[in-house]
């Protein structure tokens, strides 16, 4: 039953692969299935037709028979009517004569011509010719009928006969005489050529068994066939129906004969094939048949055609979308205004749309939206492919990796916007005189260059110098006229690599390089800036596990007010004791801290050691410490001031900050709220070497700076350079002027003490008096301030200070340096 169910699913939902042959089906089909039912229709009509003329005949034949054999019957009757009537004839049956009957008898046959004659007695004796069984049936048929009639069919032996009584009067009824005439092939035969049609006369009989069967002719007919025909609708007296014979199906009409009894001993069967019936019709047949089939190739061939021009047009939009899909730009074409033609212009707007978007998103792709400048995953595709073309052709490839200088700056300055404007007309610039390569903008103010080198070996170098000539003069962005400048790193492949990421990573390098030469310069490769670099991350390495595990620790170089003869402080110093190297300079690890960014948490260590140390100091002994530009733009750098002095509880006027002049390089709005911020809360500000950096004294005017630092590039010459003295003179007034202390830097000698005492220096610091001492040399020396007196400079140093820790280091003052 599950496979015939999923036959019969299957047949129900055929899977057609194209539409065409689902519409030439579907129309076929359809078509087919009218044809066949008006098909048989006609086959229903015309059978029926057939038949119901062929049982019209038949009941007509049988009538005929009827009435045929009445006048045969009466005939005979009046013949032996007239011999019983003669005198002599009369005699002979009265007195026995039988030569005399056998003589009457053998002329009346011949003269009505009948097989069989016989004169019967009253007394049972018949005379006359015929089989025993035949002579004893003829005496017994004139006493088996009724009154009034004088012919049965009876059965005698294998034979049926019609037999006609006819009574022999002299005047009384002597005799009878009586005509037997056997139903055989001569009789049925003489009724068939009386029909219109030419059916089939058969006499029925019963057998041994009861059952009918046939007694006259050939007709073949198959065992109980005639006896469930019978027994369907009676004797199909006048009804004919259908029997099945062993040729094929009949119309057939059975007549009972008359009997001597009530039930017949014989039947008259009409037969006629219903082939033969059907055979009138049989050029209708084959017409409405071949119409059928000419109409359904008709209907194929037009099937196709409407198929084809519905399916082709979809077929194509079908065929147009596989190839979009696969990425390919398609368009159908537009045939006719109707739903189809409708949905190709759709198709084709949609097909449009969606390679514009593809277009737009692989450009975006591959592309800065700022400048419109290939982006970083192009640029590596175009130098794969450079290196590739170099390689092959034996060329060399320059690429340049651009970095704007101060460019946050003129993001703070003039704004986002301008700074967008800015590096928009930078690409530009860049695009304008490197027309001969690739120029990229990799993030932020980075940009890269890629240049074939095949006829000038010079190119890269004379690029890279009229970048920086186009760019050092003022740029016009977003209405600002900016100065900028830019700082080149470049790498030549094959010689310093083969692979983009080393190319890119070596001119990196040596943009790294040109940065820390000063900016606006370009710098070449060089292996030692690989090495440099290793060294570097190794250092950052070392520098985050030193902070994990404990290895700062912090000096303190006692500060000297010349004014009161006394120490009035402690610059906080940062030592690193690396496990293997010894102890490092800050000159080395201060720069790779700050560029690693880890320079903050160093600087939040060393804010709360140094405040945790100076509480142990006598009030108001204070203690300096430095911060760098990145921590001080560190947004959280207030917060750690202000945990770092309530977890030490010291007092917020005995904490120095140590700011230098590159914090306002970044913008001085920010920088100057938090500067005031701090010295809200009491915290001194002093401002560290003054004079060497960028030096603006708008600065001295923007913020009431508590101290000026005199860098020791100035004290050095100062007892014996009448410039140098000259410029300590000044910065002293001016700090003088603008209520402002300081100290001065690197004291070593006598004579620049003498010199900065002179000029009205405030306090001084430097290896004069002492080294950077560890916690317990600070804690020896000021328990020998509280045994002794206040120490003065006019005492001998040695004398007052206690011996120096053999440090080899420089005179580093400050984180950082």
């Amino acid at each position: 039953m599950s496979r015939l169910r999923l036959a019969f699913e299957s047949f129900r939902r055929p899977r057609f692969g194209h539409i065409r042959t689902r519409l030439v089906v579907l129309y076929t089909g359809l078509f087919a299935i009218a044809m066949l039912s008006i098909g048989l229709i006609g086959q229903v009509m015309i059978e029926n037709h057939a038949q119901s003329s062929v049982r019209t005949e038949l009941v007509t034949s049988s009538s005929v028979f009827d009435r045929l054999w009445a006048l045969r019957a009466k005939s005979l009757a009046d013949s032996a009517d007239v011999m019983a009537r003669d005198f002599g004839f009369r005699a002979a049956v009265a007195s026995g004569d039988q030569a005399t009957i056998l003589s009457a008898l053998a002329n009346l046959r011949q003269r009505v011509g009948v097989p069989y004659a016989f004169v019967v007695t009253q007394d049972g004796d018949v005379t006359g010719d015929g089989a025993a069984t035949l002579r004893r049936d003829v005496a017994a048929i004139p006493y088996k009928l009724a009154a009034g009639r004088n012919s049965a069919v009876v059965t005698s032996g294998q034979d049926v006969y019609r037999m006609v009584v006819s009574p022999i009067l002299a005047p009384t009824e002597i005799g009878w005489v009586v005509f037997a005439v056997r139903l055989d092939e001569g009789e049925m035969q003489s009724l068939e050529r009386l029909s219109a049609i030419p059916l089939t006369a058969t006499i029925l009989r019963h057998d041994d068994g009861g059952h009918w069967m046939p007694a006259t002719g050939g007709l073949a007919v198959p065992a109980g066939a005639i006896d469930r025909f019978m027994a369907a609708d009676g004797s199909h007296e006048m009804h004919p129906g259908l029997l099945g014979l062993s040729s094929g199906r009949a119309i057939a009409l059975a007549r009972p004969l008359a009997s001597t009894g009530t039930a017949p001993d014989a039947m008259l069967l009409l037969t006629f094939p219903l082939i033969k019936a059907l055979a009138p019709f049989r050029s209708l047949q084959i017409g409405i048949v071949l119409s059928g089939l000419a109409g359904l190739l008709l209907v194929l061939w037009g099937s196709h055609r409407l198929a084809g021009s519905i399916s082709r047009p979809i077929a194509a939009l079908d065929d147009a979308a596989r190839a979009l899909e696969d990425g390919s730009r398609a368009e159908v074409t537009v045939i006719g205004h109707d739903e189809i033609g409708r949905l190709a212009v759709s198709f084709n707007r949609m097909s449009a749309g969606i390679v514009e978007r593809e277009n737009r998103i692989a450009h975006l792709a591959f592309h800065d939206t700022l400048t419109g400048l290939p982006n970083r995953v192009l640029f590596r595709q175009q130098l794969d492919a450079a290196l590739g073309r170099a390689v092959r052709v034996g060329e060399q490839v320059a690429v340049m990796c651009l970095d704007l200088d101060g460019f946050k700056l003129v993001n703070d300055s003039f704004g986002h916007p301008s700074g967008d404007a800015l590096l928009r007309v930078v690409g530009e610039v860049l695009s304008n005189l490197a027309s001969d390569g690739m120029v990229a903008r990799l993030s932020g103010d980075e940009f890269a260059i890629v240049v074939g080198i095949s006829v000038d070996p010079d190119r890269p170098r004379a690029l890279a110098q009229s970048i920086l000539d186009a760019l050092r003069e003022p740029v016009v962005a977003n209405g600002h006229s900016i100065l900028t400048g830019l700082s080149i790193g470049i790498s030549v492949a094959p010689g310093d690599g083969h692979e983009p990421s080393t190319l890119l990573k070596n001119a990196d390098l040596a943009l790294y390089r040109a940065k820390q030469d000063g900016r606006g310069v370009f710098r070449f490769f060089e292996p030692g800036l690989d090495a440099a670099a290793r060294q570097r991350r190794q250092m950052e390495l070392d520098l985050r596990e030193a902070l994990h595990n404990g290895q700062f620790r912090l000096d303190y170089q006692p500060i000297f007010d010349l004014k009161a003869d006394r120490i009035c402080g402690f610059e906080a110093l940062m030592r690193w004791e690396h496990p293997r190297r010894g102890l490092v300079s800050p000159a080395e690890f201060i720069p790779v801290a700050e560029e690693s960014g880890l320079i903050v948490a160093m600087g939040e260590w060393a804010m709360h050691e140094a405040c945790r140390e100076a509480i142990r100091w006598p009030d108001p002994l204070r203690v300096a410490v430095n911060v760098s530009a990145i921590q001080f733009r560190n947004s959280g750098f207030a917060d750690i001031v202000v945990q770092a002095l309530a977890r030490s509880g010291l007092d917020p006027h005995r904490l120095e900050i140590e700011i230098t002049e590159s914090i306002f390089l970044e913008g001085s709005g920010p920088t100057l709220d938090l500067l005031h911020k701090l010295h809200a809360l009491g915290c001194r500000i002093a401002l560290d070497d003054f004079g060497t950096g960028y030096s603006s004294l708008s600065y001295l005017r923007s913020f009431p700076f508590d101290k000026i630092k005199i860098d020791r590039s100035f004290v050095i010459n100062v007892a014996d350079d009448v410039g140098a003295a000259a410029i300590v003179r000044a910065i002293v007034d001016l700090a003088g002027a603008l209520d402002m202390e300081t100290t001065a830097e690197g004291v070593e000698d006598s004579e620049q003490l003498a010199a900065l005492r002179s000029q009205g220096c405030s306090s001084i610091q430097g290896f004069l008096f002492s080294r950077p001492l560890t916690t317990e040399g600070v804690a020896r020396l000021l328990k020998d301030q509280r045994r002794d007196v206040m120490p003065t400079v006019s005492a001998p140093v040695q004398r007052l200070i206690p011996p120096p820790a053999p440090i080899e280091l420089p005179p580093i003052r400050a984180i950082g340096r």
